[in-house]
This record gives structure tokens, C-alpha cells and sequence, in this order.
């Protein structure tokens, strides 16, 4: 018996040192049941023969073996870890970055990049959003009820101008429509204008107001029929610097479509003109000219 607790202290030894020099890389290799059991053992109190020198050899090498395991497994875990950030970063799924989880001794599973055969999508361009409301416009059906956005929500807001406007004499304009009532809207605009000629200039502000009720349709978009009153301010440098007021008032009846993408288009026509205020030739506003009907078209976005 005695000669086998020598042998087995000698076995010890050995394996402990080469168990120490191993636990100096960067991983631990595989050890016989024998060292690991010895080391169980010394933990139980159960030293091998030899004396003191053959305990504190065993014992230095269960540290040693003990470090390794614990810096292999912390390892594994960082690189675990590692391949599941490069697996977020690329857009893998959280499956995947899961399988790179990797035990002692296991190398961790390698994360590849996801890949799609299919061809990359256009961006909506302007030329394609407009021709997007042309289609939605002329065809039978767009898909969502009127005055809705896509996303179901009703629509709040509408902007538009009238390029028409920006040459004959109106100048700079733009228009808001906002829903108060699904059947309601206010309207508020404003204009610009500058005209240069040999013997002078003019020059035109105007402040638009006004409400809408939606026949057909609703929030801001459908058939629409109601009031508008602007105030204009002028001065005319032609001969003398004149400056004039203008007060007009008409009744507007129009259409307004928003397509599913914002795109907005309005035609309208009304009557009405100047009630106040220093007559003017040829004067135009968003309310007509000294009094009779007037068309204008619209061209804009709703949210």
C-alpha cells in the first residue's frame, strides 16, 4: 500500500508540474483523471506521500489548473460576448449572436454577416412621388379613405401654392389649410408681389383668411365650398409714390386631392372682388380682381 502512494506521489509530481507549465498558456489542456482527482483530493484534506515538498507541488499545480480553467472560461465568455456585439453591429439575429456561445475547450462559433440576393430599393425620388399621386389620381382606387393618411391617422395640415399665381401678378403665394372638424377647415394665406416697368415698380402684400366645408370628402381634402377675405397693401412708384389699401371678399368653391404620400393637388374657382379700398387696374389677389370669377390651381403637401 505504501508503494502505491509513492507511485501515485510521483505520478503527482509530475503531472502538477506539467500542469503548472501548461497554465502559463493561454488555454489548458485536457489532464488525466488521475492529477484531477489528486487535486479533489487535496482539497478534502487527503495529502499524497512524499512530504512537504510533493503537498506544495500538488498544490501549486491545482492553482495552476484552476487559473487556466478560470481565464479559458473567462475568455470564452469575452469572446462571446464579442461575436454577439458583431452580430448586433451587423444586423444578425439574436439566434445567431446567441450560437457563439462557446465552454471551456469549445471554439466559439464564427458569425457571418446576413446576405440578401435581392436588389436594393429605389428611394422615392420627387419625379416618383409625383408620378405616384398621378397614378393614385387617375386610378380607381388608392387604398385608404379620404382625408387619411397611410398610417390610418386623419389628416391635419395642407400646404399648397399656386404656380400660376407666381406670374400673373398675385406673385409669391402660399395657402394653409387646417382640419378643425373632420368636415371643417381653416384657410390662411399670404402673398408677394414686385413688378418693375421703365417708369417705376409696385409692389403688393396680402393676407389671406378664410374657412372651408367639405361637401365630399373630409379633413382638408374632397369638395369644398366657403368664404375668403384678403387685405392687400401697395405703392406704386410710377409717377409719384402712391401707397394703397385694398379690401376684398369672395366665395370659393374647389377640390383638393392628397395622395397617399402627401403629394397634394387643388383646383378651385370663385367669384368676388374688391369691396374697399383704392381701385386698382388690373389688380390681381387671391380674392379676384376689381370683381368677377377667378380659377386657380394648387400644388403642395399634406400631413
Amino acid at each position: 500500500m505504501h508503494g502505491k502512494w509513492m507511485k501515485m506521489g510521483a505520478m503527482v509530481v509530475a503531472l502538477g508540474a506539467g500542469a503548472t507549465a501548461r497554465a502559463q498558456g493561454a488555454q489548458a489542456e485536457a489532464t488525466s483523471p488521475a492529477f484531477e482527482q489528486a487535486c479533489v483530493d487535496l482539497i478534502h484534506g487527503r495529502v499524497p506521500p512524499g512530504g512537504e515538498g510533493a503537498i506544495k507541488t500538488l498544490r501549486s499545480a491545482c492553482a495552476g489548473l484552476m487559473d487556466a480553467r478560470t481565464s479559458e472560461r473567462a475568455a470564452a465568455e469575452e469572446r462571446a460576448a464579442a461575436q454577439r456585439e458583431l452580430a448586433r453591429a451587423e444586423g444578425a439575429s439574436p439566434a445567431a449572436a446567441q450560437g457563439t456561445g462557446a465552454g471551456p475547450g469549445q471554439p466559439g462559433v464564427q458569425v457571418q454577416p446576413g446576405r440578401s440576393n435581392a436588389a436594393p430599393q429605389q428611394g422615392t425620388g420627387v419625379l416618383a412621388a409625383f408620378e405616384q399621386a398621378g397614378r393614385e389620381l387617375a386610378g380607381p382606387s388608392r387604398g385608404v379613405a379620404m382625408g387619411m393618411k397611410r398610417n390610418g391617422g386623419p389628416v391635419g395640415f395642407t400646404l399648397l401654392t399656386n404656380p400660376i399665381g407666381w406670374f400673373n401678378g398675385v406673385g409669391i403665394n402660399a395657402e394653409a389649410f387646417g382640419s378643425i372638424l373632420p368636415k371643417v377647415s381653416w384657410v390662411g394665406g399670404a402673398r408677394y408681389s414686385s413688378t418693375d416697368a421703365t417708369n417705376g415698380n409696385a409692389t403688393t402684400f396680402g393676407v389671406e383668411g378664410g374657412a372651408d366645408y367639405f361637401i365630399i370628402g373630409r379633413n382638408n381634402e374632397g369638395l369644398r365650398v366657403g368664404p375668403r377675405v384678403e387685405v392687400a397693401f401697395g405703392r406704386e412708384s410710377f409717377q409719384s409714390g402712391t401707397n394703397f389699401g385694398w379690401l376684398g371678399m369672395s366665395g370659393e368653391v374647389g377640390y383638393n386631392f392628397i395622395a397617399t404620400n402627401g403629394i397634394t393637388g387643388a383646383v378651385a374657382g370663385g367669384l368676388g372682388g374688391r369691396i374697399s379700398g383704392h381701385k386698382r387696374e388690373n389688380f390681381a389677389s387671391f380674392t379676384g380682381g376689381e370683381f368677377g370669377p377667378y380659377l386657380k390651381l394648387g400644388v403642395g403637401y399634406s400631413w
